[in-house]
């Protein structure tokens, strides 16, 4: 679309960047408004520089002199190998000489303590090393500042120390140089670590729900304010009060066991007494048997004469020479037909299982028999008995020393 307003003139004039270089740059108005001097450029405000100290020679000597002896006087009530170490750490700070201090303040102040482009530009003397120009550095500002101000609470944050600069660099380069299986193994210690927090957090409930439980509020009062009908109707109002607060019902009321158990034991003394009414009602009722039920009555009663026909017999024999003649008598009933004597091994849980593998393991024994005779089954079945037995009470004691530490 065609404007009929008039284009705004854009005038290609000089700026000065600083004192000594002079740029252009297009500006918008006409040179008549803006001028011919150059302007200073809008974003010299931006351009802000770090405020590095300067002095002469002979105010270093002065505040560099005054703290070496304020530190001989504090040097001088320690003993002699503190002493010792002080004064090599002294001549290694004295040996910089004017000159290369001031030259490593103006690369400094050139490059706003960006160390690495110092420490690239550093031509002085090859053998400083990156924490030594810092140590020189931050030494020569905390005399400057203390000479002028001794009560500066700054004074604190320009101490630095070269040897633990080093030690933190060796740290973190043996850090990066972790191997796949040290990380691993860390990160796998780190959620163990939690997991024994998140215990240390559920036992802790768990401690603070069994004393609200147990502990009780004692009441101090006597209930002779109650006997009056005064002092019932104040109760109920009380009682009215504090069911409208709004709060939550503690549902974890402890239920007696020994009501529990006489309950468990009426109601099985009920349905046993209406099994046997039952059971006289259809005896009566029914009709008469058939052949083939009364034949079936018939094989049983002879299978449990023969049973206890046998047991009879076997009375007399003792536990080898029932042995030597392999006779066994199976106090539960057996599963028809024919099966291996290994499938009948206990089974526990897939956590607990692999727990009791590992025991095994431990005591190069198999999770199966090689032989599986019965006194070797029955051996094996005592076995995982006492290793479940083990683990349960190794859990349990783990508990306590978490539930311990934690008291601690």
């Amino acid at each position: 679309m065609l404007s009929t307003s008039k284009p705004s003139p854009w005038s290609f004039v000089e700026f000065k960047a600083n004192s000594s270089v002079t740029l252009r740059h297009w500006v918008k108005g006409s040179k008549e408004l803006i001028g011919d001097t150059p302007k200073e450029s809008p974003y010299s405000k931006f351009n802000q520089h770090l405020s590095i100290p300067s002095f002469t020679k002979e105010e270093y000597e002065a505040f560099m002199n005054e703290n070496e002896g304020t530190q001989k006087s504090v040097e001088s009530e320690k003993n002699h190998n503190e002493s010792f170490t002080n004064e090599k750490k002294d001549e290694g700070k004295n040996s910089w000489s004017f000159e290369e201090i001031e030259y490593l303040f103006n690369l400094c102040k050139k490059y706003d303590l960006r160390w690495f482009l110092i420490f690239d530009r550093y031509s002085y003397n090859n053998s400083r090393t990156l924490e030594d120009l810092k140590e020189k550095f931050y030494y020569t500002c905390r005399n400057y500042f203390k000479a002028s101000d001794p009560s500066n609470p700054l004074l604190s944050s320009l101490n630095f120390s070269a040897e633990k600069e080093i030690e933190r660099k060796k740290y973190l380069q043996r850090l990066l140089s972790r191997s796949a299986a040290e990380i691993a193994e860390e990160e796998a210690l780190v959620v163990e670590s939690k997991k024994f927090e998140m215990a240390a957090k559920r036992t802790l409930a768990e401690r603070e729900s069994l004393l609200r439980l147990l502990d009780s509020p004692h009441s101090d009062q006597t209930i002779t304010q109650y006997l009056t009908s005064q002092g019932m109707s104040q109760l109920y109002n009380a009682l009215l009060a504090d069911k409208t607060r709004k709060r939550k019902h503690d549902l974890n009321i402890p239920e007696n066991p020994w009501m529990k158990q006489q309950q468990q034991f009426a109601q099985h003394r009920q349905l046993q007494q209406l099994n046997v009414k039952k059971s006289e009602v259809k005896e009566n009722l029914s009709p008469k048997k058939t052949k083939r039920q009364r034949q079936e009555m018939q094989t049983a009663l002879k299978r449990k004469s023969e049973s206890a026909y046998a047991e009879q017999l076997l009375k007399d024999f003792n536990s080898d020479e029932r042995k030597a003649l392999g006779v066994i008598t199976h106090g539960e009933k057996l599963s028809p037909g024919v099966y291996l004597r290994s499938t009948k091994l206990s089974t526990f849980k897939p956590a607990l299982q692999n727990k009791i593998l590992a025991i095994l393991q431990e005591l190069s024994l198999p999770s199966r028999p090689v032989m599986p005779s019965f006194d070797v089954m029955e051996r094996q079945e005592e076995l995982l008995k006492k290793i479940n037995t083990l683990i349960d009470l190794k859990k349990h004691v783990d508990k306590y020393e978490a539930g311990m530490s934690i008291t601690k």
